[in-house]
């Protein structure tokens, strides 16, 4: 199920994600009266096409969805003799600033695309986990009413209520090379962390990293959900069930549950559970999982979220402050995207770093299932990612174009076509490096 999850909110996600991206090109073309032969997204084998007309463009759905093309007319196709009339809507035969403006449309349609998933978010409401921690290494934390955890409310005098919040902060500080300073609530006086300027080049989490100790809250062992026809509904379990413990050892919390259950597939388990102030022995008998999970055992339950009420927080703002707040984050992500890939490039952040089509495969799936608010959410992050990529300036990215056309604004002259054939070249060698990086990544991940 997980599977066919992840193939179907990776199918969604690009197919959404690139049919924008070119949609930006084919709309500005079409302003400027260029002629688009042809719609695609997806490249090879031809899966659908349609023609609305015969001097109209045709749309086309290719088999392999890593990305799309627009078409446009070129004057290398047309009979001089016969086709004079068209050379007006040719796409070569538009003025440098025309061409800049069509190819930089794709990118920036992409950014457009994550402001309006950043605003369905916000004005809609996401969840998260409010940024509690217990400690960070090298400081004395305040106690504040007597509680065993601290939450962080401000990094570098910014508001952070979830912990994704922290996370964006804590990176820029990190990638700008510049002090950072948390606030925890309760607490006048802001906390220094220190860090070292190779930080980025570290495997592992940048927060754990940098010496903060996360909260975990402890979740109870009770049953929140059952999944159809698996081991936990045909065992007889039912939601509300608190499991007592697993074969004669005491259970206390969702975690000793889940370890019990994933290290004994295909084992009988004598689970003794509380239903309802009702004490009952039940036998589970846990199914292998082979899909991404090594073979572990699977009883196709999850918790009680009630439970993480009190660490969870609603964020939602009113329509226009949530298109204000989109902008501002789609330009602060931007940025911190682009100062990202420089620290990848030039050997300051680790490359483990990079995720390929099986991590997004991977997300994709995860963020669907928890419902259309989270999985807009990934499609702004991943529309932001994919548009600063393509303004890279690589050779075969749009943004290689636009530096020929930046060059061509300023002497007057083309870029000569020997340079741009050679530049191609190294573009798709750099490309398939990227993606030779990505792909081994994914694979390192999975086993």
């Amino acid at each position: 199920m997980e599977i066919i999850q992840s193939i179907l909110g990776f199918f969604i996600a690009i197919g959404i994600l690139v049919t924008f991206h070119e949609f930006g090109h084919f709309y500005i073309a079409r302003l400027f009266n260029v002629k688009v032969l042809n719609f695609s997204i997806g490249f090879g084998k031809t899966l659908f096409k349609k023609q609305f007309s015969n001097e109209g463009t045709e749309y086309s759905i290719g088999l392999v969805p890593l990305g799309g093309y627009v078409k446009m007319l070129e004057s290398s196709e047309l009979d001089p003799e016969k086709d004079k009339s068209e050379y007006a809507h040719c796409f070569d035969k538009q003025s440098v600033y025309k061409k800049f403006l069509i190819v930089a449309a794709g990118p920036v349609f992409n950014l457009i695309l994550a402001v309006i998933f950043f605003t369905i978010v916000h004005f809609s409401g996401i969840t998260g986990m409010k940024p509690f921690v217990t400690s960070i290494e090298g400081h004395n934390l305040p106690q504040v009413e007597n509680k065993l955890f601290h939450e962080i409310i401000k990094v570098n005098g910014i508001a952070t209520q979830r912990w994704q919040d922290v996370r964006v902060e804590v990176l820029n500080a990190v990638v700008n090379k510049t002090k950072l300073n948390v606030l925890i609530k309760g607490y006048e006086n802001n906390i220094s962390i220190n860090y070292d300027d190779n930080i980025l080049q570290k495997d592992g989490d940048i927060i754990v990293n940098l010496g903060f100790h996360p909260m975990t809250p402890e979740i109870p062992s009770i049953v929140g959900t059952i999944e159809n026809n698996s081991p936990a509904s045909l065992a007889g379990l039912q939601v509300g069930d608190q499991v007592l413990s697993v074969n004669d050892k005491n259970i206390d919390n969702w975690g000793l549950l889940v370890e019990n259950i994933q290290n004994n597939p295909n084992s009988i388990l004598k689970l003794k559970i509380n239903r309802f102030g009702k004490i009952l022995d039940i036998i589970l008998v846990p199914a292998i999982k082979t899909s991404s999970e090594n073979g572990k055992g699977y009883a196709g339950i999850s918790p009680d979220r009630n439970a993480l009420n009190d660490f969870r927080i609603l964020v939602k703002y009113p329509f226009f402050e949530s298109i204000y707040k989109s902008t501002l984050l789609t330009y602060n992500y931007s940025l911190l995207t682009f100062k990202m890939i420089f620290e990848l490039f030039t050997g300051q952040a680790n490359m483990n770093n990079i995720s390929g089509p099986l991590s997004i495969a991977e997300f994709s799936g995860k963020s669907l299932s928890m419902g259309f608010v989270y999985f807009a959410y990934l499609l702004a992050i991943l529309s932001i990612s994919l548009g600063v990529l393509n303004l890279l300036p690589i050779p075969v990215l749009d943004g290689g174009h636009l530096v020929y056309y930046i060059f061509e604004m300023l002497t007057g002259k083309p870029v000569p076509e020997k340079f741009q054939l050679i530049a191609q070249q190294f573009g798709i060698l750099v490309l398939f490096g990227i993606m030779g990086i990505a792909f081994y990544n994914d694979f390192a991940r999975l086993l």
